[in-house]
């Protein structure tokens, strides 16, 4: 009797021996990329031969499909013959959506670069359960996505598909897509390490490099050691397979004159004698690079000379105060910090050498402001170095700036008025008054001082923003003294409030003059980021609310880093802004299109003006806890409707 299975009944019983619960008809039929009615034709006929091999597919009402099993010498026979014995489990290679699918197709095809494997496309089809047109359609984005490393995916008739491109960009692709989707940080006691890296003793070379680097006083945090560990386990992989990294004269030359390299000589020296694996020079390199990449995480240089990098942080300093009026002239922190970072960073991107940054989506979602800064930095730098800046390095810089824009007190709101409370009646209705203006002023006001009505002079006044008072002030004529009651009504808030929309209301935001009813569109059926973007900046230019070359900026910021931030939104946004208006157009598409990596449905093209530049943070924190902790951007797909877009937002 013959009892082998189709690949695809197969696939159905290799479900149902992995599933800890039963299956309906509609969830086998997503894995398998089938009809329900499909798979209920298919479980009938496994189940007639089941029942001669000592099982049975057991049918429960609103629960599904479970396995039992009678004989199971009989059954396990019947099982070998027709289940492929594997570590790919069916259940967890979840690629229903398009998304999905391209991870996975990635991924699968970085392992095989790590194993020097191909595979053909009927075989990627059939392991994902799909067909091989959509395959085809899925492998078109995945080219546009390798094309981000300068890699292609190339293809022999016989052998199948693989990725072909630069040895060291191959080798930051796999890291960053195989290595990154997993959290965890001790790759010698981790079982996805180990399968990936089979034929390498993790534990002996985790133990080697920490011996070293300890004999050296070199400090790295658990990060920055890891990163050293996996990254020689790939060079391990790639050059037993003669993928080699290959350097210039000149490369060799400015490697060969750092002190790292010695280290890695002596780390290499002791992977040979311990794990008999030999590496050549390039490669030992290559290590040096990764080495000294590492020390960036604590900013370490020693007795180096970083005055090479003078000029250029005064380029960033001095376009940075042209862009967005901000002026960190004076910040000494931000000036070394930046200084010491480049010498090395600069050195890493000129060696094509790209880094990981595991905190660049909590950087560009937490603080927009400094990350929109950093982009204005690294355009300097990729002009005065001619290097490329990718959006993991600008998220290093913008932490400089992150840090910098806190000691000024331009953080995450509408830079602060400071104050100080002259009261006559003690420091309990002071510390009262405090209370009331922290309460309703929030950090637009942040009272420095509370002082008795005869301690106020010239010098105070000329120190802060605002004097409130309860007692009036006849010796000093100022505009800045505000006098209130001791209970601060709301008379006395309205008194505050107009003082400082009359002071300098430049700051102020209404968002009805940002976010324009003449700019919100809805039911477009545009097809993918290039024709949203053509189609919004075209719009504002022809209100005169940007120039072309603010819609050439939107398009440059948005090749540095994408602008998606998840929850079907994206926010593009030129790098500068050379008009005098600001606006925020919305656009909410008929479906879902994928911007860069995420799917996006509702899209803000926002243009704030250079003197306006500091309420981006503000708008930008506003605009995420509406869309995304609110879930405002459900309301707004739904309604499609701009009166209930404004009034919701600004409640």
């Amino acid at each position: 009797m013959v009892n082998m299975l189709s690949k695809r009944i197969a696939n159905i019983l290799k479900l149902l021996l992995e599933s800890k619960k039963p299956l309906t008809s509609e969830e086998i039929s997503k894995f398998l990329g089938v009809s329900s009615r499909t798979v209920r034709s298919d479980i009938k006929d496994l189940n007639d031969l089941l029942k001669k091999n000592g099982g049975i597919i057991n049918s429960e009402k609103s629960k599904g499909y479970t396995l039992l099993v009678s004989n199971k010498i009989l059954f396990n026979k019947f099982k070998d013959e027709n289940v492929e014995k594997d570590d790919k489990h069916l259940l967890e290679v979840k690629v229903s959506t398009p998304q999905e699918r391209i991870s996975y197709i990635i991924t699968k095809l970085l392992l095989n670069a790590l194993n020097d494997r191909q595979i053909t496309q009927m075989d990627l089809a059939e392991e994902m359960f799909i067909s091989l047109s959509t395959l085809k359609n899925d492998l078109k984005e995945v080219e546009k996505k390798l094309a981000k490393y300068d890699l292609k995916i190339i293809g022999y008739k016989t052998k199948g598909m693989m990725i072909y491109g630069n040895e060291a960009q191959i080798r930051y692709c796999i890291s960053e897509y195989i290595f990154s989707s997993n959290k965890s940080n001790c790759i010698d006691d981790n079982e996805f390490y180990k399968n990936i890296f089979n034929g390498i003793d993790l534990r002996i070379l985790k133990d080697i490099v920490l011996k070293i680097i300890s004999k050296y006083s070199i400090r790295l945090t658990d990060a920055a050691f890891e990163n050293i560990l996996t990254h020689i386990a790939i060079t391990i992989k790639r050059s037993s397979n003669k993928n080699l990294i290959v350097y210039s004269i000149d490369q060799i030359n400015v490697i060969e004159k750092t002190s790292e390299l010695s280290v890695v000589k002596e780390i290499v020296k002791e992977i040979y004698e311990k794990l008999n694996i030999y590496l050549i020079e390039t490669e030992i390199y290559y290590i040096t690079q990764h080495l000294i990449a590492s020390k960036k995480y604590l900013n370490i240089i020693e007795n180096e000379d970083i005055d090479e990098c003078d000029y250029i942080v005064l380029l960033i300093i001095n376009r940075v105060k042209e862009i967005t009026e901000i002026d960190f002239s004076d910040d000494g922190q931000l000036i070394t910090g930046l200084k010491i970072h480049l010498k090395i960073a600069i050195s890493r991107m000129k060696f094509d050498m790209n880094i990981r940054n595991d905190m660049l989506e909590v950087i560009k979602n937490n603080y927009p402001l400094a990350f929109q800064i950093a982009v204005i930095a690294s355009k300097v730098i990729e002009e005065k170095e001619q290097v490329i800046v990718d959006e993991n390095e600008i998220g290093y810089v913008a932490i400089h700036f992150g840090a910098a824009l806190s000691r000024k007190g331009i953080n995450n709101e509408v830079n602060y008025k400071t104050a100080v409370i002259a009261c006559s009646t003690g420091i309990g209705t002071a510390f009262l008054i405090k209370a009331k203006i922290e309460e309703y002023f929030k950090t637009k006001i942040k009272v420095i001082k509370t002082i008795s009505g005869y301690e106020l002079d010239e010098k105070l006044i000329n120190s802060v923003d605002l004097i409130l008072t309860t007692i009036p002030i006849r010796n000093i004529d100022s505009e800045k003294i505000v006098q209130v009651g001791n209970l601060l009504n709301d008379n006395d808030i309205k008194k505050i409030q107009d003082k400082l929309l009359g002071k300098d209301n430049s700051n102020e935001l209404r968002y009805e003059d940002f976010f324009r009813k003449e700019c919100f569109y809805k039911n477009k059926n545009l097809k993918n980021r290039n024709e949203v973007i053509e189609f919004l900046t075209d719009d504002i230019i022809s209100k005169g609310f940007m120039t072309d070359k603010g819609k050439e900026s939107i398009f440059e910021r948005e090749e540095m880093s994408s602008t998606e931030i998840g929850h079907l939104v994206a926010i593009p946004h030129p790098i500068e802004n050379d008009t005098k208006i600001s606006s925020i157009s919305i656009l909410v598409l008929d479906k879902p299109i994928i911007w860069d990596e995420l799917p996006v449905q509702v899209v803000f093209l926002i243009s704030i003006s250079n003197d306006k530049f500091k309420l981006w943070e503000t708008v930008f924190m506003k605009m995420f806890k509406y869309l995304v902790e609110e879930n405002g951007v459900k309301e707004l797909i739904k309604n499609k409707n701009y009166d209930k877009f404004i009034n919701n937002f600004i409640k």
